[in-house]
């Protein structure tokens, strides 16, 4: 079964959105019914100034729990528990606008 087939397990009363590429089965545990977009790795150099700089992967992604209607986008550190970001699709939209536009005007 594909993520959008139309055979889904009993468990699942919504379709996938367009963007899910999760493989639902009917094994599923309840905590782990998710819908997930492909996982954007990003390199990136975090700290709060040069000297206590470090790199790292980010990772970026689309999720919605299954039978709920929020999608929610997030951005962390895959090994940082806690360390994550999640913002609803129209906050990131906002954050991502914000960042283009101060990139864009920094010259």
């Amino acid at each position: 079964m594909t993520a959008h087939s139309t055979s889904r397990p009993s468990w699942q009363r919504d379709t996938c959105p367009p963007w899910c590429v999760v493989v639902h089965a009917e094994h599923d545990p309840p905590d782990d019914r998710y819908h997930d977009s492909v996982t954007l790795h990003v390199p990136a150099t975090l700290g709060p100034g040069p000297s206590h700089a470090a790199t790292t992967d980010l990772v970026v992604v689309m999720s919605r729990r299954c039978d709920e209607l929020d999608d929610w986008v997030l951005v962390g550190e895959p090994e940082r528990d806690g360390q994550h970001l999640y913002l609803t699709r129209d906050s990131a939209a906002r954050v991502a606008s914000a960042l283009t536009s101060l990139l864009t005007h920094a010259g």
